[in-house]
This record gives C-alpha cells, sequence and structure tokens, in this order.
C-alpha cells in the first residue's frame, strides 16, 4: 500500500472527539495518530533499507542529549556509534495558531539536543497539520500553513556535521482533517519539495547513506 493509503486507514480508524470536546480529548486523538504515523514511518524506513530502525511502543527510546536524556519516536543507532538516525513525529490538528510556535520551540529543542550530542546523526521530523486549520489566514504569511512553511524552512537541510545544531537534514509536511481519510495531502500547494511528506522517508534514508557511505545494507 502506499504511503497515503496507510496514513488513510489510520485517520479511519482512530475514533474522533465528540463535538466540544475538551482540549485533552484533541491532545489525545493527536497523539493516538502520532503514534500509528510513527510505526508508518518505521516501515517505509526498513522497506527503504534500514532493516534495523526502531520505533517503541510505549514510551519513546532516550538517548543522551547535549544538556540532558531526549526521547526520540523512530531510531537507528548502534553500540560503537551511538545514535546514528532519528525521525521525530509531531501534529497539531487543532488550534494551529495558538501551538504552532510551541510545537516549533520543541522541534527546535530536540534536533539541538541531539546534534550537540551526536552530531553525526540524520535527524528528520514529521509535522502533520489540520488542513482546514492550515488555510486560516495569517497577517505575516498569508496563511497559517505559510506561516508553519517559513518556520520549518529555517531549521531544515542541515548537510554536513559542523553545521548548526538545531537544524534537522529533513523535514516533511502533511495535512489531514480529523476524520477524514480522503482529506490526506502529502505534496500541500505552497510547500516546496524539500519538504513535502510524499518523499520524506527517501530523502531521510538518502542522508543517512550520503553521511554513512560504509553503512551495512
Amino acid at each position: 500500500m502506499d504511503l497515503a493509503g496507510e496514513l488513510a486507514d489510520v485517520v479511519s480508524a482512530i475514533e474522533l472527539p465528540p463535538p466540544g470536546a475538551a482540549g485533552s480529548a484533541k491532545k489525545n486523538y493527536t497523539e493516538r495518530l502520532s503514534g500509528r504515523f510513527t510505526e508508518i514511518i518505521q516501515r517505509r524506513l526498513q522497506d527503504l533499507g534500514l532493516p534495523r530502525a526502531r520505533a517503541p511502543r510505549g514510551r519513546d527510546k532516550q538517548f543522551m542529549g547535549g544538556y540532558g536524556t531526549k526521547g526520540v519516536d523512530v531510531y537507528l543507532s548502534d553500540e560503537k556509534h551511538g545514535l546514528l538516525l532519528s525521525s521525530g513525529t509531531k501534529g497539531i490538528v487543532y488550534d494551529i495558531p495558538k501551538n504552532l510556535k510551541n510545537r516549533y520551540r520543541d522541534m527546535v529543542m530536540e534536533a539541538l539536543e541531539l546534534h550537540k550530542r551526536s552530531p553525526f546523526a540524520v535527524c528528520g521530523h514529521l509535522l502533520f497539520l489540520g488542513r482546514a486549520e492550515s488555510a486560516r489566514p495569517s497577517r505575516a504569511f498569508g496563511t497559517v500553513l505559510g506561516e508553519a512553511v517559513a518556520l520549518l524552512r529555517s531549521i531544515s537541510g542541515r548537510e554536513r556535521p559542523d553545521e548548526a545544531s538545531e537544524v534537522y537534514e529533513t523535514m516533511g509536511v502533511l495535512l489531514l482533517d480529523p476524520g477524514r481519510p480522503d482529506s490526506i495531502d502529502l505534496e500541500p500547494a505552497g510547500v516546496p519539495a524539500e519538504l513535502n511528506a510524499l518523499s520524506y522517508c527517501e530523502r531521510l534514508v538518502a542522508a543517512f547513506h550520503t553521511r554513512n557511505p560504509f553503512f551495512p545494507k
């Protein structure tokens, strides 16, 4: 099954919070999506030639960062080198304007922590956003999606281990509306190719092999 189909199955399977639900119920819904999407990312990385990619259930896998331990969603590591690859999954399905900057800060700190301790690690992040929410107007960027793209472009595209620690090697953006599998968009208009979700896993694996040309396949 293609990526869009796998994601659509997840959106179909997870029960929506009821109308007027509290913020905690909306947060729980988003976290359940995130957990299932993480499993899909793990399988795709394995299929693309990284069979040792892992996605622990329940608690995140903890690695020592630059200033303390940091959890990751999908990872590849070994005893000799430590963390070699990580992929995070985060979502904002509701109230994006209210939560976007906080989520951005979380992602910056994640990359900073991991790269400070493991500068050669290839780190990526998949961000999923509510489609209708993303189309809301933004005074500075046209739309909320435009604002998200501007923020993510500032922390994506790290090519060398000596570049800024808070920058990811690559990131991916996808849109969806809660409970609507037909709303999934892996190549949203206004999102540049280097940030779309459709080729996120392929870009992450390519960056890994460029950084680790002798790693066994």
